[in-house]
């Protein structure tokens, strides 16, 4: 029954492919030889495996909290861009249904649904539908996407996204949490703790000679077998074994199946400052057309052949920044010293201590803490809370320039507000240059190794970030922060020498002062 249906089925994807926009865009390369995802679609069919095509699509999360559409921004990092997975359900699995009035979408329903056998329960419901999604052992995800323009960085990365809530453990008034679900999915709370390593700008295997502009291909599985099979027909289809990047799910680690109470999935890319802003625009805005996503399931289930946990590249080479400075200590004094000499008249204010933010995947999965999408490839720092309480209020951040010491490839920091977790506005490394002069003094012939910037509601000097308001913001209200709200700084230092992020140990934590507008008495 289900094998008849399933040739059925095909027909009805090879149709919907040919007419959709992945025929349309690829029928040149097609026609001159290129790779075939058609072709890829009708030898794992031919091969006993369900094939359902999802959507591969930008997420601004910004964006779709301001619409009311995403319950956080889970500390997006302001001026980088994200592409997630819409996933269909798995054969036999009921679709996740959004909600109208919150302008919900439901998740894609599977095509393949035999009505003799019983569905499995839909996945927790959190927007956008499909972001998130179970598997079970044996299924694999295939992404053949083009790669962004010239850009300082991307990435790919695998997620925990939710797990299920724990009988007679009590939840409420953890650090962020939330729960999704009810009692037909099951109950579960965030972890978006990453899986292993990532696909980065130093690692990817791709098409061509740049690692820009041209193709990869993502094969996403917990099965080695399963994998392997998968793999072979992406090679018969015409995939280059040298562009395909293999992400292990261990199965053994993770609840895996689409049974009530089963661990869900994500996944994530990462964009961050593209040299042409039309190219990048223009990326993101037809990226779903030009990527094409399968989720592939075997008919059949597959024995168990897991992958075991990934040996993920450690942090840190025994070398602390420290040994690229000269004088740092007394240097980030002067710095500190300047500042409060400049404003402290004027203003009160207050130092703020960085510390480590998130905490990586599997120590985020085994304790049940929110990671809010870690990345091994950045170093994430953070300050505790602190409010701006008028309009003169402002905040200077100041420490080491992490990619001139070699601790990063990219550094940045960013305001964020509670609780959406919202990035308000963010400064780069790239804008440091010369921003520490006039704190270490002209004569000072290191001072790019250090930085000061200030972000304010109105431009201070050449090195101020401005900071939009929530309310009336035209582009949203969680593009901005009005006084009184909580807020926060982050740091990130991403991809240091060694291949992945800094170590935390091995580099000198960057500074907040917040001045606040004395009164008058």
């Amino acid at each position: 029954m289900k094998k008849a249906m399933t040739m059925v089925l095909l027909a009805v994807l090879i149709t919907t492919l040919c007419i959709g926009t992945v025929c349309v865009g690829r029928a040149e390369e097609v026609e001159n030889g290129g790779p075939d995802p058609q072709e890829l679609a009708s030898l794992l069919e031919a091969d006993s495996f369900y094939v359902q095509q999802g959507v591969y699509r930008e997420l601004d999360t910004v964006k779709e909290a301001s619409a009311g559409r995403l319950l956080s921004c889970f500390g997006n990092n302001a001026g980088s861009a994200y592409v997630v997975f819409g996933m269909p359900a798995a054969p036999d699995q009921d679709t996740s249904l959004g909600s109208q009035e919150l302008g919900w979408p439901d998740e894609i329903a599977a095509i393949y649904d035999d009505p003799q056998i019983p569905n499995a329960p839909a996945n927790p419901y959190f927007a956008p539908g499909g972001w998130e999604y179970k598997l079970r052992q044996d299924e694999v995800i295939v992404l053949i996407t083009p790669l962004p323009g010239a850009c300082k960085y991307y990435s790919f990365i695998n997620y925990l996204m939710f797990t299920a809530q724990k009988p007679g453990k009590v939840y409420e008034g953890r650090k962020a949490f939330f729960s999704v679900g009810d009692e037909e999915s099951g109950l579960y709370c965030p972890i978006f703790g990453s899986i292993g390593n990532s696909v980065n700008i130093l690692n990817i295997r791709h098409t061509g000679d740049s690692i820009f502009d041209t193709q990869a291909v993502i094969v996403i599985g917990a099965n080695r077998d399963a994998v392997d099979r998968v793999v072979k027909h992406l090679q018969a289809a015409g995939y280059d074994e040298g562009a395909i990047n293999i992400m292990p799910i261990p199965a053994g680690t993770y609840n895996m199946g689409l049974q009530k109470g089963a661990d869900t999935f994500s996944f994530l890319q990462r964009v961050s400052q593209a040299e042409d802003k039309a190219a990048y625009r223009d990326y993101l805005d037809n990226i779903s057309e030009r990527a094409v996503l399968y989720r592939v399931t075997p008919v059949e289930e597959m024995p168990e052949n897991p992958y075991e946990n990934e040996t993920v590249i450690p942090r840190g080479n025994g070398v602390h920044e420290t040994a690229a400075l000269t004088d740092a200590a007394e240097k980030l004094e002067a710095i500190r010293e300047a500042l409060i000499a400049e404003y402290g008249d004027e203003y009160d204010y207050e130092e703020l201590d960085s510390d480590i933010a998130v905490p990586e995947g599997l120590t985020a999965y085994y304790n049940e803490f929110n990671a809010k999408g870690d990345n091994r490839d950045a170093m994430y720092l953070m300050t505790p809370d602190f409010t701006l309480d008028s309009d003169e209020d402002f905040v200077v951040v100041y420490g080491v320039n992490h990619s001139m010491t070699g601790k990063a490839l990219y550094s940045n920091a960013v305001l964020y507000a509670r609780p959406m977790l919202n990035g308000v506005t963010s400064i780069y490394d790239s804008m440091f240059g010369g921003s520490a002069k006039p704190y270490l003094g002209e004569d000072c012939e290191d001072a790019d190794q250090y930085y000061v910037y200030k972000m304010a509601r109105t431009e201070l000097d050449d090195h101020t970030a401005l900071i939009e308001y929530s309310t009336g913001n035209e582009k949203g209200q969680y593009y901005g922060v009005d006084n009184g709200a909580p807020v926060l700084m982050a740091f990130r230092a991403y991809l240091d020498e060694t291949g992945t992020g800094a170590s935390y140990y091995e580099v000198i934590y960057d500074r907040t002062i917040v001045f606040h507008k004395k009164q008058a008495e």
